[in-house]
């Protein structure tokens, strides 16, 4: 779903040239161009998304402690598909076990800790409070983060790119008339990368990281429920460089001016 609120820019760094063989000039299109920087903005709502966290089990006996991490995972298992998600979509990676550093059990015994990554996937985001704010309630589960994309956003990125081209001829079009020239063809178009504008200036949910380390029984804390269960929209750049070839007037135009 595409916000109402569209608009475009540009930032644009434009220079003339007409070689004249001097050294370097090599390097350089042999015919005059004007270099144009064009950008499209779009803001966009996500549908899809993904929740990654761990699960972490502190026990005296391994055994112990990976019977805790199976546990969880069938309730992870057990609430992904109470919310109306495929259980296939949440997956755990492999098991790693260390032994804490400067802690023992009661009897002095080391203490194994254990800890399983997990990503669930989320094709519908109508589903996204009640899983997440199902797994901030269990306990175990540590190092939440989220993200959020598009299913369509190759599509938005073509429609992004078009704009930024058309924005660029804009633009070029106003400095080549201010020199006497005209607009030619395109002779080189480069786009930069995609850029997701939210996750720039910090505002991405992804950047939550629940990092409290606790001994297996803890909970997730409650001060950043409200930050985990958002939904940010996905404010898009996409820039473009293009060249332009510049091309003379016709006659009687250029006279007149």
């Amino acid at each position: 779903m595409i916000l109402p609120h569209t608009r475009l820019a540009a930032s644009c760094l434009a220079v003339f040239l007409v070689l004249s063989g001097t050294a370097g000039a090599a390097d350089l299109p042999a015919y005059p161009f004007v270099h144009v920087t064009g950008s499209a903005f779009q803001a966009a709502l996500p549908d899809i998304g993904s929740l990654d966290f761990e699960i972490v089990a502190v026990d005296a006996d391994p055994a112990a402690a990976r019977a805790v991490l199976e546990a969880r995972m069938g309730e992870v298992h057990a609430l992904v598909r109470q919310v109306g998600l495929d259980p296939e979509d949440a997956q755990a990676r492999e098991v790693r076990q260390s032994v804490r550093k400067g802690e023992q059990g009661a009897s002095g015994e080391p203490l194994y800790e254990l800890r399983c990554d997990v990503r669930i996937d989320v094709k519908n985001l109508t589903t996204w409070p009640a899983l997440a704010g199902g797994l901030l309630g269990k306990p175990n589960l540590d190092s939440f983060a989220s993200s959020f994309d598009l299913s369509t956003m190759d599509q938005l990125n073509d429609e992004l790119v078009t704009e930024a081209i058309r924005d660029a001829r804009r633009r070029a079009d106003v400095m080549a008339a201010a020199a006497g020239r005209r607009v030619g063809a395109v002779m080189g178009a480069t786009p930069d990368q995609l850029k997701n504008l939210t996750t720039a200036m910090g505002l991405e949910r992804g950047d939550f990281r629940e990092t409290a380390r606790r001994a297996g029984g803890g909970r997730a804390e409650q001060r950043d429920r409200e930050q985990l269960l958002t939904i940010p929209a996905l404010r898009l750049r996409q820039p473009v460089d293009v060249v332009f070839r510049l091309e003379n007037l016709p006659a009687g135009r250029a006279a007149r001016k």
